[in-house]
Formats: C-alpha cells, structure tokens, sequence
C-alpha cells in the first residue's frame, strides 16, 4: 500500500513531520511544515532527492515552461 501521509513516510527517511523547512521555489520565502508541504521528487546537485514546497503553486511556478504539454 502506498501511502500518501506524511507522518507515516516521512519518520521512515529519517525526517521529523513537524521539522520546518523553506519551500524550494526559487521566488518564495515561506516556511512551514514537512507535514502541511508538497514533496516532489527532484535531481539536487546530480544525485536524486525530494524537493518540498509550501504548495502545489509553487511547484508549478518552478516547473520550466517547455516541461509542460501543449493545448
């Protein structure tokens, strides 16, 4: 079963739920969480990692245009 809460998956990596955090979009200040964010998976200097963000938003703010399908 996956699961997608956070207080289970996240002791597990060896992270606090309520460790706070800055949000990974390069245009936002915000802080919160680990358990109130958006972890997507990333690639930080050549290794694979998760990347978290305050919300979906600025997740897709960060994401690169040419990324995204056309309509």
């Amino acid at each position: 079963m996956i699961t997608t809460d956070a207080r289970k998956y996240l002791p597990q990596m060896g992270l606090d739920p309520l460790g706070m955090v800055g949000c990974a979009a390069a245009k936002c200040q915000n802080s919160f969480a680990l358990t109130k964010g958006f972890a997507v998976e990333a690639i930080v200097g050549g290794r694979f990692s998760i990347a978290f963000f305050c919300s979906a938003g600025c997740y897709l703010s960060d994401v690169p245009l040419n990324c995204c399908a056309r309509v």
